[in-house]
């Protein structure tokens, strides 16, 4: 029953981010990022690829859905992790040449374990560092923390990752 409300909450929250940003003629982007996954438990760190689409809606804020994936070990068995978040960010300096964020957002993780998958929904935190020589290149830093059960408090991890990132922009 859960799941089904964060699905509707995330197919809201979409829509009436389309909607303000055909209003504001913002840009659109695709990024792709690799970071270090600290998993929650004593399980040593994983990769986590993630693939995310950014929409300006002003120069100071951005609306951002991604879907990653990551694979690590626990008690013997594999477990791979499927999060697909939704993120609001927070530019407060507008965006130049060293731009800061924050963010939040939801999200709903899909975990299998041996043969077991779950569906739990979660919330994010996030904050980083982006330097952008050219408009449609830069190179940024990341950290978030991932609870990935809003019901188990123990379900958090850390995730640190950069690189480069080369941003396709288009007006909607």
């Amino acid at each position: 029953m859960k799941f089904k409300w964060l699905i509707f909450a995330l197919i809201f929250i979409v829509l009436f981010s389309c909607v303000e940003a055909k209003k504001k003629q913002g840009k659109l982007s695709v990024n792709a990022s690799v970071s270090v996954f600290d998993p929650p438990g004593d399980v040593s760190s994983a990769l986590l690829f993630e693939v995310s689409a950014k929409y300006k809606l002003s120069n100071k804020v951005t609306t951002e859905m991604s879907v990653g994936w990551s694979q690590y070990e626990s008690g013997g068995q594999n477990v791979t992790l499927i999060p697909v978040q939704l993120n609001g960010e927070l530019h407060p300096l507008g965006r130049g040449m060293f731009d800061p964020y924050v963010g939040c957002g939801i999200g709903a993780y899909f975990t299998q374990t041996g043969e077991d998958v779950t569906a739990t929904a979660g919330v994010q935190g996030l904050g980083g560092l982006s330097f952008s020589p050219q408009d449609n290149f830069s190179f940024s830093v990341e950290i978030k923390y991932m609870l990935t059960d809003v019901t188990d408090p123990e379900s958090g991890g850390w995730s640190l990752g950069g690189g480069a990132d080369i941003n396709w922009e288009t007006p909607l």
